[in-house]
């Protein structure tokens, strides 16, 4: 160690933070990290002194990155983890005339004005829905089943991966969310494993966060597929290899846009599908706390700050009936 631990450089602070804690997270949270050790990279000189980023460097440097296009939820992304590797640095490595870290990171993210230039966030429509519904119906595959029950739970996609028929409670009408697949890159596995030769893997593990554990109820329609296809589906997982491993999230996007194709329904991306889930139940009126419970948020915010967009239609039924005694 340099010097007791003084005049190190940032990168190698991170190094050392992130090989102590890769084995005590979760691959995908390890790969989170990894990919934004290499936006740091983008960012900071590689052999700047960690002691001479203090706050007005940091919020230059995170300031001409947002201005490259970075949404302030990524760079609120690279401030929480610039904070734990200072924190890393002084209480484990002992680096002393640590600069503070203690700027706010609404000092960065909110001097871009993010809601003048959002691209519209786009859904399915209804009758898309039923479209879809019906190819499904018309040729059920396990692929086509996994979109459905995302249709009408707003799960993740990843979720949808390790999704097994025994979390299905069809007494209660429940599906129980538990686990998550995530797929194991080239450069995570050589990170974790270095000695192993690269295999395109995937590992199951909990959901996102401890609110993403959750029991999400069936509407009778969805209730009803799941009966009929699971006396006939041999599998475990809803969506399986062939070695009855659960398939990755890459092999279900291709699958969905397949779908979406027979259907004749214009392709909008996976995520859409929980976009348009969360929409449609606030715009019906369900309280945003129960829909940001059904979707595994830590908090309403998430869901209101990601999800809540209304629709053009009910924002032109909202003035009219603001102004309703005035249009007579």
């Amino acid at each position: 160690m340099k010097g007791g631990g003084q005049d190190m450089t940032f990168f190698e602070v991170y190094d050392r933070w992130l090989n102590k804690h890769k084995a005590e997270i979760k691959q995908s949270t390890v790969a989170t990290y990894y990919s934004l050790g290499n936006t740091f990279t983008r960012i900071i000189d590689s052999d700047a002194d960690i002691c001479s980023l203090d706050a007005d460097v940091m919020k230059a440097c995170l300031e001409r990155f947002r201005d490259t296009g970075a949404s302030n939820h990524y760079i609120a992304d690279l401030i929480r983890v610039f904070r734990m590797v200072m924190r890393y640095a002084g209480e484990d490595l002992g680096i002393s005339n640590l600069p503070s870290i203690d700027w706010k990171i609404k000092d960065v993210v909110t001097a871009r004005v993010k809601d003048a230039t959002r691209q519209r966030v786009k859904r399915f429509t209804i009758a898309e829905y039923e479209r879809m519904i019906k190819t499904f119906e018309d040729h059920p595959t396990p692929g086509r089943l996994a979109v459905v029950v995302t249709m009408f739970t707003g799960i993740r996609v990843g979720e949808a991966c390790g999704l097994k028929f025994s979390d299905i409670d069809f007494d209660e009408g429940v599906i129980h969310i538990q686990r998550t697949c995530v797929s194991i890159g080239k450069a995570i596995q050589k990170m974790l494993r270095p000695n192993e030769e690269y295999v395109m893997s995937r590992c199951l593990q909990s959901p996102k966060s401890a609110s993403s554990d959750r029991y999400i109820p069936m509407i009778p329609k969805l209730r009803k597929i799941l009966q009929s296809y699971a006396k006939v589906y041999p599998g475990d997982y809803f969506v399986a290899t062939l070695s009855a491993e659960p398939t990755c999230t890459r092999t279900l996007r291709i699958w969905y846009g397949q779908m979406l194709k027979a259907a004749n329904v214009p392709y909008l991306n996976y995520h859409c599908l929980r976009h348009t889930f969360a929409t449609q139940m606030i715009e019906k009126g369900v309280d945003v706390k129960t829909v940001s419970s059904i979707l595994g948020h830590a908090g309403v915010e998430i869901t209101m700050d990601t999800y809540c967009h209304p629709s053009d239609d009910v924002k032109r039924a909202g003035i009219q009936k603001a102004f309703k005694g005035l249009l007579k």
